[in-house]
């Protein structure tokens, strides 16, 4: 009898013991993270060790889901539609309150259909494109961060190289979209004293290289828009590999190899000055931590991000002749990013 009682004792106590864990689960607000890109991909591992940094500052129980999309480089029509639908499907499988949604892909592929829905709200971040472009503009349900290139600071870089002469500036990028809004800001910013060449797109490898051999008899700086999207051949499936296009970029170019990505000098160019992920990761949490708090997304405009990485790699700089200032070593120093 007491054996069957203290069974019974043991069997109510588990028993209470999932209700309660159950019902912990299903009242934590549900967040979902959902990447453009896949988890090895530097950009991503700033974005992911500062969200989930400041998601535990918040000190409020979250049950969270990440997933990766896998979509870097110049993925055929098949593989977005494929990914697009297996990230859909972890939406409407997690039902989650707040969707974090980063970068342009994501945003293009799947958050269309659940703009101004009021079961779910959506913060964005390393967002390129304008608000429009997206409909984050007439979405009472999405708030985020725009990604900029820092030109200001990038312009200030081509300066202290020139040490008081005006530099000619020239641009080039792959042919997918991000890359074109990229261009864009750079065309649109204004580089004087300096001169900026037309940018130019180009989709496949021999056309880069043409063009790279071109551009650095025309400029003293080749600002690289975008890489990662390069096909071998005119018409060819295969995707050239960015180290390929950036060690071969650097040891052909005339002109001095600047970028705006974080990638650019490991994959073997000389400067790079980026967004901060950091800043993207810690903005999408305590945004997540203000609609939790009840303020409505449509309330909260979206800001654009400030901060940047400096990346440097010295015996490339010191190859074409130039310097930068030491602060720039320094902050690179600071950042890991310096080579």
């Amino acid at each position: 009898m007491k054996k069957s009682t203290a069974t019974l004792l043991v069997s109510a106590f588990l028993l209470l013991a999932l209700v309660l864990v159950g019902y912990y689960n299903i009242t934590r607000p549900r967040v979902l993270i959902l990447h453009s890109y896949d988890p090895e991909f530097s950009w991503v591992k700033g974005l992911d060790a500062s969200l989930r940094k400041s998601l535990k500052g918040l000190q409020r129980p979250l049950l969270t889901r990440w997933h990766y999309m896998g979509l870097r480089g110049a993925p055929g029509t098949q593989f977005q539609e494929t990914a697009a639908a297996s990230a859909k499907r972890a939406v409407a499988s997690f039902e989650p309150k707040i969707l974090v949604v980063f970068d342009d892909i994501a945003a293009e592929l799947v958050t269309p259909e659940l703009l101004n829905r009021p079961d779910i709200q959506i913060v964005y971040a390393g967002i390129d494109e304008d608000l429009a472009h997206h409909g984050f503009n007439r979405a009472s349900n999405a708030t985020g961060m725009l990604e900029r290139i820092p030109v200001a600071a990038l312009r200030d870089a081509v300066s202290h190289l020139g040490q008081g002469r005006p530099l000619r500036v020239a641009c080039i990028g792959d042919a997918r979209p991000v890359a074109e809004a990229e261009a864009a800001q750079v065309s649109a910013f204004d580089w004087r004293p300096h001169k900026l060449l037309p940018c130019e797109q180009v989709d496949n490898f021999p056309a880069w290289q043409e063009a790279v051999g071109r551009l650095g008899q025309q400029a003293d700086i080749l600002f690289v828009a975008g890489y990662r999207g390069l096909h071998r051949q005119p018409g060819s499936a295969e995707v050239v590999p960015p180290a390929e296009v950036g060690s071969w970029t650097e040891a052909h170019s005339k002109a001095l190899t600047l970028a705006s990505k974080i990638t650019f000098v490991p994959d073997g160019g000389a400067i790079a000055i980026t967004p901060s992920p950091q800043e993207h990761g810690q903005a999408a949490a305590l945004l997540v931590g203000r609609l939790l708090k009840g303020e409505a997304p449509g309330s909260l405009p979206a800001e654009t991000g400030k901060a940047f990485v400096v990346s440097v790699h010295q015996a490339r700089l010191q190859r074409l002749g130039y310097q930068l200032p030491p602060v720039y070593e320094a902050a690179a120093r600071a950042a890991g990013t310096l080579q």
